[in-house]
């Protein structure tokens, strides 16, 4: 399980909007600002215990889901780049020979992870009303001071 402390911004019936708390490892990690960008710190979450606005709660998502969603979000779309790419330069150059087979690979590797994504997008949209993969408020570790 993948555990973080936020702090409840708002609830709006059995789901809450959250602030994740940066931890100290964050300000030396350079890929920090994928994790905490400034400006999208805001994390919907639910909210099976009743947690208030300002209090500082624990969350929690489950490892296997945190592994199929990264596998969705990241493994398909480059399985889907390296084989479309493979795929555009054999059928580049058994159709038109060598000269610009790898313009052709690349713009099929392009158009192919662009509709993979396309999918994806489409896909999260239909998880999203099933909560499979939304985090979950375990503890109410207390008031946010």
């Amino acid at each position: 399980m993948l555990e973080e402390e936020a702090i409840v911004i708002e609830t709006e019936g059995a789901t809450a909007r959250v602030l994740i708390e940066k931890k100290s490892a964050c300000a030396s990690c350079s890929a920090a600002i994928l994790c905490h960008p400034p400006e999208h710190d805001y994390v919907e979450v639910d909210n099976i215990i009743g947690a208030v606005a300002g209090q500082k709660v624990k969350i929690v998502v489950e490892s296997e889901q945190y592994l199929k969603a990264s596998f969705i979000l990241y493994g398909i779309p480059v399985f889907v780049f390296l084989l479309s790419a493979l795929i555009g330069k054999i059928a580049a150059v058994s159709l038109a020979g060598e000269a610009y087979s790898d313009l052709w690979a690349f713009a099929a590797a392009c158009f192919s992870t662009g509709a993979t994504f396309s999918l994806i997008a489409r896909f999260q949209r239909q998880l999203q009303k099933s909560r499979a993969y939304k985090p979950i408020i375990t503890e109410i570790i207390g008031l946010y001071v």
